[in-house]
Formats: structure tokens, sequence, C-alpha cells
């Protein structure tokens, strides 16, 4: 078995490359809400200008009451293209459950030399700092995040946050997709990452889904931050459910 050296979170740069193309403006998302043109001023944050950082984690179990993070990934992107890229390991300070294990691929032993969370935050939330974060499922990994700050004394930063699979249900069918789950919307947009229960895999897939996501907005008029959030605020349909 391979030595693992997991003191530091792998954070790199990714060089640059060609932005996303142009979204089709030709299909309309049916049952959508639209919006009427605004002049310059009332346009808000231009979704091109917003820097998104897409997070994934995998944890021990489903409530950050009783469970702890044992891996973060996330993607930093803007325009359509990526910027940096965050991994790293982490000590849970407890035994990994075997059926966890199963799922994600992860091990006490592949975790006993990580960091544990409180030094893993810092370096994240300067990674994360001034940009919108995106989880698909947002209220799971964006609360074990939450929680793991409150424990380790540091303040969670009053970011905006974006959640692809709240968004999936507001710009998809049920005749599109008969889920919204990671998994399913992934091949669908045909992600270049398949989700395969390790964080950055994960982030990475979530990626290509915001993306695609995203070319459903310029039929619906909606061009800017304050719009998008707008639009996952709503409150769902019955069909939505």
């Amino acid at each position: 078995m391979t030595e693992l050296s997991l003191v530091r979170p792998t954070v790199r740069p990714v060089p640059s490359s060609p932005a996303l193309p142009t979204p089709d403006l030709r299909t309309l998302v049916p049952g959508a809400p639209r919006y009427e043109q605004v002049t310059i001023d009332e346009l808000g944050t231009p979704l091109a200008d917003v820097t998104f950082v897409v997070v994934d984690l995998e944890t021990t179990g489903g409530s950050p009451k009783d469970n702890a993070i044992t891996e973060i990934g996330a993607v930093k992107v803007r325009g359509g293209v990526v910027l940096g890229e965050f991994q790293t390991l982490v000590d849970p300070g407890c035994e990994i459950p075997p059926y966890i294990s199963v799922l994600t691929g992860i091990t006490s032993m592949m975790v006993a030399a990580a960091p544990r969370i409180g030094a893993v935050l810092p370096g994240f939330l300067e990674f994360a700092r001034g940009a919108v974060l995106v989880a698909h499922n947002a209220p799971f990994d964006l609360g074990f995040l939450k929680a793991a700050c409150a424990e380790s004394g540091l303040a969670w930063p009053a970011a905006a946050s974006v959640d692809t699979a709240v968004l999936a249900r507001r710009l998809l069918t049920r005749d599109e997709v008969p889920n919204c789950k990671l998994a399913t919307l992934a091949p669908y947009f045909r992600a270049t990452t398949s989700p395969t229960h390790r964080a950055l895999d994960d982030a990475k897939a979530t990626v290509d889904v915001l993306h695609g996501l995203f070319e459903r907005l310029g039929p619906l008029g909606i061009t800017s931050l304050e719009e998008l959030t707008s639009l996952i605020r709503l409150r769902c349909s019955p069909a939505e459910k």
C-alpha cells in the first residue's frame, strides 16, 4: 500500500482555458418565470463576473451533530473558466463506519495522517474568500462546514450560496430527467468527470452541472447573480417536490 502524506491540503491554480461557448438561447424552459429587460444600472452583478467556489464533502454520516468531515474538494470558477482546485482528506477524529468506506472508498487508515478539520478550515476559507459558494444539496455540505467552523472558533463568511439541486428543479422537467441527483444530472449535462463519492470528483461534476444549468438561464433573461438567487428562492411547485 502506498504511504500517504496528507499534512497539507492540495491547492493548485489551473492554467487558463477557453471560456464555455455562448449558451443556446433557442429553447425556453416551460413553466419558469420570465424577467423584464432593465437598464444597465439595474442589472446587478453579471454571472460571467462572479467567482464561484463549488464544494463537496465526504463525511462519516448524515448529520453534523454526530458526524465529521473526512474529505473536502472544491473548484473555483469564473466566466466558465476553472481558476483553481482545493482538495484534502480530513482526520474525523473517529473510526469511519465500514458502510461509509464502501460508499466513498475512504478508510480510517487513509485519514490517519490527514490534518484535523480545525487545521484545514483556514485554508479552505481563504480559497473561497469573496466567492459565491455552490454545492449540490447545499444544506448538507454547508451545514457541515458551518458546524465545523463553530466548533473551531472560526467565523463563517457571509457568502451567497447556490444549490444546484434546487436550481435543477427550477429549470428541468421530469420529461428531461427522472430526478435531480448529481449522478443523474452529470451524464445528462455530459460532465467530463463522473461523480464517484469522492469530494473533488463530485465538485468537478457539479461544476459541469452548474454550467449546464446556466445555459438554461439565458432564455429567461436571467443574467445576474441577484436574478439567479431570486429564482432559487421561489417557492417550488408540487411538480418540483
